[in-house]
């Protein structure tokens, strides 16, 4: 357990960064955060630091929390659960009937505090199909929306097979399939935020991108790229300035590819 949360402390260090992410533009203020960029985090437009990886085709699963989730209160170890709300068939054949559990668990956390950033780390690893069967999975939460909405779905990412986590990016919107945006090219919400799946920031090869839930951001492996520091997770979510609280009924998009059957 240790481990699991020194990887989070020390992978997201630069934390600091996605402070204004869902903020009105700072593009007119030359001394705000953004442009300072004090993490060190690369923009989102920079150059990959690594070469491709192998892929293997994930498809997108629409599914709801089962439980809240707050980076306040959970702990290590504690499950994660997100139901199917549609049938979905994998890229192998694998048949993922409506109302399936997506199972996963924390491998981190860290509170909010006296308003510091929050982080929680997520490893979806299992499929719970009806009938008992389990079948193993690599994954990667693609967005989050709050209850009662709809998370948006974009071309599936890719994974790396021997890796639990996944190559991919969140985001973008229903519809045609799309690759993940960039601060500059999305459009902004009313507010003056970024849209929804925008890539506000890269650390490495980790992508941070923008959700449906103002202070929420997720962070990933870049689009192609696989980066050691995410070799255990799915994803993990950020909460600028407060925790991470997301409710049962949260809407999410997980990306998966099975891994084959589990021993029973």
């Amino acid at each position: 357990m240790k481990t699991n949360i020194a990887l989070v402390a020390t992978l997201f260090a630069v934390a600091s960064f996605p402070l204004s992410a869902q903020q009105p533009s700072t593009a007119d203020q030359p001394d705000s955060p953004a442009q300072q960029n004090p993490s060190g985090a690369e923009p989102a437009n920079g150059p990959a630091t690594s070469p491709e990886i192998s892929a293997v085709k994930m498809s997108p699963v629409n599914g709801e929390l089962v439980s809240k989730l707050d980076s306040k209160t959970a702990k290590t170890g504690d499950s994660v659960v997100v139901q199917t709300k549609a049938s979905v068939k994998t890229s192998d054949g694998t048949e993922i009937p409506k109302g399936s559990k997506l199972v996963g668990h924390v491998i981190g956390v860290q509170p909010s505090g006296q308003g510091e950033n929050s982080q929680v780390a997520l490893l979806f690893d299992h499929l719970e199909l009806k009938g008992g069967q389990n079948v193993a999975i690599r994954s990667q939460v693609q967005s989050i929306a709050p209850q009662g909405g709809t998370a948006s779905i974009s071309e599936p990412p890719a994974a790396s097979p021997s890796s639990p986590s996944m190559a991919g990016s969140n985001g973008g919107s229903s519809g045609a399939p799309q690759g993940p945006r960039s601060e500059s090219a999305a459009a902004p919400t009313a507010s003056g935020a970024p849209a929804p799946g925008t890539v506000v920031a890269r650390t490495g090869n980790i992508a941070i991108s923008t959700t449906s839930i103002p202070g929420v951001l997720l962070a990933n492996n870049a689009p192609g790229q696989q980066d050691p520091r995410m070799a255990q997770a799915s994803s993990i979510l950020l909460g600028a300035k407060q925790d991470v609280q997301l409710d049962g009924g949260t809407q999410m998009v997980v990306a998966v590819a099975t891994a084959g059957p589990e021993a029973q």
